[in-house]
């Protein structure tokens, strides 16, 4: 073989160079991390043959440690490229498979100009010469419509055969902080995953992704924090969301975190809708987007749909844990008890150490007037976790001791859940539904007041808690529903 000849794989409309490598698509170069095109390089000349992830490990990541997240992740990466086409196939238990059809060239990059984009003579027809690469060590910067970010192209040269160090830096801390946000085990995952989009958007302040990738972690970690620290912390998610959206109008990541923000934050349910929309507009098969738009739906009562949308994320995404768990605030708004009791009391079979899984199958419990099963399940549970009761496992105890007459053991309950009010409105809000239950309206309003002023994101659902039946003729419950904006 020549040492002036360079061969370049074509498969849809990418041409992927190896020696670099690098990634096209038509004239523009694709933003996407060394690992990742690294393990594209090794699927695509594999062509067609399982790639095991033995063989992922030793090629791409020899001599580094990777978790398995790391390679599920990385692939996840590539299929969002190429905007979730089938071109890369699990093989179950074996690995991967590149299925799309494959066309090997070989140009010649000896002469003084050189333009990848006439890789062969078909493309040259369908695109026209926009730019050259120089043969001295440049950088040449390239105008994208749309684009307020500049991806920056280097001659063919070996000195430019590679991403800019700061910028493929930026995208490994990137990748580093989703993987860490997307981890529920690992302890202060949201600090962790805001440092890596910290540092990744230090190093490049154009890679808009990173900057989503900050407004999720502020927006998960607000969660989790007590008034105002959560107010302060949306603020920032919201800063970091529209920066994302400024350096990249069609970010899907950009409006997926932003209508998550205008739902929880601003309770802005149209807004939310139509961010939502475009973020599956964008990317179709992000299954996250279509969680976030059916509990969206749901809220404001659009329940049909709603279902329709996490059905559809389910099949995206059939074992996450947090798409499942989505499912059953939908069957409860709908009244679908005995559905969801069997659902999940599925779901518990299969992840008995889940506490969502728990807390769902007690709920569903108590809505089928299971009283006794909800005190010897949940008691149960509170003995595994030393004699230690949550919020929402005093809250559901204290009602179903309640309503079985039991009010030694309810009011018990019932005291624990009122000292952990005084400290997290989450705990306030579920304390407002056994107020409810018990005929203290009063109690029930101001503890629901009190979540709305300090802006609970558990308030979302209280058109549709089933737990409220008893306040809805209360004009003071229906002026709570109207500062929500909820119909």
């Amino acid at each position: 073989m020549s040492s002036n000849t360079e061969y370049f794989y074509e498969f849809e409309d990418f041409c992927l160079r190896p020696a670099g490598p690098s990634l096209w698509r038509g004239n523009d170069l694709v933003s996407i991390s060394p690992k990742a095109l690294e393990t594209l390089v090794l699927l695509v000349q594999k062509k067609g043959e399982i790639v095991s992830r033995d063989e992922l490990i030793e090629t791409v990541w020899k001599d580094t440690f990777v978790e398995e997240g790391n390679i599920n992740y990385t692939i996840s990466l590539l299929r969002k490229i190429f905007e979730n086409k089938e071109l890369i196939k699990t093989v179950p238990r074996h690995g991967y498979r590149f299925t799309a059809e494959v066309r090997e060239i070989s140009k010649n990059v000896g002469s003084p100009v050189f333009n990848p984009d006439r890789q062969s003579e078909a493309l040259a027809e369908k695109r026209p010469f926009r730019w050259v690469f120089a043969l001295v060590s440049t950088v040449l910067v390239l105008s994208l419509a749309g684009f307020k970010y500049y991806s920056r192209v280097e001659s063919a040269t070996k000195a430019s055969e590679t991403q800019p160090a700061q910028t493929s830096e930026a995208m490994q801390s990137y990748l580093r902080g989703k993987m860490i946000l997307d981890k529920r085990s690992v302890e202060n995952r949201e600090e962790k995953a805001i440092d890596e989009f910290q540092r990744a958007v230090g190093l490049d302040p154009t890679l808009a992704i990173a900057y989503a990738g900050l407004a999720e972690g502020f927006a998960t970690s607000a969660v989790k924090l007590p008034y105002p620290k959560s107010r302060d912390t949306v603020a920032k998610a919201k800063v970091a969301a529209e920066k994302a959206l400024a350096l990249e109008p069609n970010l899907a990541e950009g409006y997926l975190v932003r209508g998550w923000l205008k739902r929880n934050a601003d309770w802005d349910w149209l807004g939310a809708e139509i961010d939502l929309r475009r973020s599956i507009e964008l990317s179709p098969k992000n299954a996250t987007a279509h969680q976030r738009l059916a509990q969206t739906l749901s809220v404001v009562g659009r329940h049909d749909e709603a279902l329709t949308e996490i059905d559809i994320a389910l099949d995206l995404d059939p074992i996450s844990e947090i798409i499942i768990s989505a499912r059953f605030p939908i069957l409860e708004a709908r009244g679908d008890y005995d559905i969801a009791l069997k659902e999940s009391e599925d779901f518990l079979r299969e992840n008995k150490a889940s506490n969502p899984a728990a807390r769902a199958y007690a709920t569903f419990l108590f809505h089928n007037q299971n009283f006794q099963e909800v005190i010897r399940f949940g008691e149960g549970i509170i003995v595994k976790n030393d004699g230690k009761a949550s919020f929402a496992w005093a809250s559901l105890l204290s009602a179903a001791h309640y309503k079985i007459g039991d009010v030694e053991r309810a009011t018990e309950f019932l005291k624990q859940l009122e000292t952990m009010a005084q400290t997290d409105t989450k705990a306030s809000y579920s304390l407002a539904m056994n107020y409810a239950e018990m005929g203290r309206y009063d109690d029930a309003l101001r503890a629901l007041q009190e979540c709305l002023e300090k802006h609970e994101e558990r308030m979302a659902w209280i058109k549709n808690e089933p737990r409220f039946s008893n306040l809805r003729s209360d004009e003071r419950f229906r002026r709570i529903l109207s500062e929500m904006n909820l119909p």
